[in-house]
């Protein structure tokens, strides 16, 4: 066999790490015999990571809803025709899909998959589904895949709490793409967004989901105001929670210091016009958030949740404060607000660890290897990695 063919299939393709971490995998080619298409599965109307999608090698699978059964009988066909060695699913619908069609094609083609974290339920009503959703990973992972890879050491961890066998659990952390810090619209961005060049301004680029805890970050922000002098916060992002967090600013009478930019593409473009990265989330396996922070050199505070302390750490490369603590958070910022040696130590150290640890090269690598690893095990490719 000259190379190994991996099939990776998606249910949705929502804007997150996953979009982006199924993007940079399909550089695999470059490090081993490895070919990774991919098939997403996309309803009408869905938010979808539309710049990731226009990135990626994929068959896109179009239905009217999710009462659309059609994707069945079309991704089944695509698993047949195609008749990879290996198929690789991520997300809790990615691995039932991926089941039920590989059941309806009669191809027992080995499964392996990526794990980025629990369903975290964006209603009460959901949290049922939830439960649901993460038991059924559970048992796909114990009982079906070949190996997962987990982006994180926590995930490893609470998987293997789960009775996952640790031999089928191999982490790799995300990686990004390594370039130069982009602060070639800060004046125009800053500019835009009412902010003086002598005001400290802080920011987060996040979906807007309970899970990643702005609300935290926007009590904060009231409490400061409270204290004195008071930076400007930016809140770069959409989601469920659109609404609620505009209204919740309306209320602290924080109008004229919190602004709302919606989706962006320019990510790099906005840290850049930023000086202090804020990520308050109550859950996360291995913010690439965080990582991207990282490479643009911001001053990070970060909660001490799942991976987050794998890519910085307590004063050396961010501040950590725990999660659910608003009042934690206003100390943390009013702390750097007032010390700018401090700031400019940890943005400089942040930056040195992103290029030690989580270059897109180093984790392209990492999964090539995996991958040939995983066929061998299966017993579907013979060959070397290199």
């Amino acid at each position: 066999m000259d190379s190994l063919n991996v099939l990776s299939i998606h249910w949705g393709f929502s804007i997150g790490g996953i979009g982006k971490y199924a993007t940079l995998i399909q550089l695999v080619n470059e490090y081993a015999p490895v070919k990774i298409k991919s098939a997403c599965v996309i309803g009408k109307g869905w938010q979808t990571d539309k710049n990731n999608l226009a990135k990626l090698n994929a068959k896109t699978i179009n239905i009217s809803s999710r009462l659309d059964f059609s994707w069945i009988f079309r991704l089944s066909t695509l698993i047949k025709q195609d008749s990879p060695d290996l198929i690789l699913t991520h997300g809790f619908n990615g691995h039932f899909i991926s089941l039920l069609a590989r059941f309806v094609s009669r191809k027992p083609i080995p499964i392996v998959s990526s794990y980025h974290g629990l369903y975290h339920a964006t209603t009460f009503g959901r949290r049922f589904v939830a439960t649901a959703l993460d038991t059924f990973t559970q048992f796909f992972l114990r009982h079906v895949a070949v190996d997962t890879v987990c982006v994180a050491e926590y995930s490893q961890r609470y998987l293997s709490n789960k009775n996952i066998p640790p031999a089928k659990l191999t982490v790799i952390h995300n990686g990004i793409e390594n370039r130069p810090p982009d602060n070639s619209q800060r004046d125009r961005l800053r500019q835009e967004w009412g902010v003086r060049e002598d005001e400290i301004l802080l920011g987060i680029a996040s979906r807007l989901a309970p899970v990643k805890g702005v609300t935290f970050l926007i009590e904060a922000m009231g409490l400061i105001k409270k204290d004195g002098p008071m930076p400007k916060l930016v809140i770069v992002g959409t989601g469920t929670l659109d609404q609620a967090l505009n209204e919740q600013v309306k209320q602290l009478g924080l109008t004229h210091k919190i602004k709302f930019t919606g989706f962006r593409s320019d990510i790099d473009q906005c840290l850049g016009a930023i000086d202090i990265f804020i990520l308050p989330s109550l859950a996360e396996n291995h913010s690439i958030a965080i990582i991207e922070a990282m490479r643009a050199k911001k001053t990070i505070i970060a909660t001490d949740v799942g991976g987050n302390t794998e890519s910085v750490r307590h004063m050396k490369e961010a501040i950590i404060i725990p999660p659910h603590d608003s009042i934690s958070l206003a100390e943390a910022i009013k702390q750097l607000m007032s010390d700018k040696v401090l700031q400019e130590k940890l943005a400089a150290k942040a930056r040195d660890r992103f290029l030690q640890k989580f270059t897109v090269e180093t984790m392209v690598r990492e999964t090539a290897d995996w991958l040939i690893d995983c066929g061998k095990k299966a017993g579907v490719y013979e060959g070397n990695p290199t």
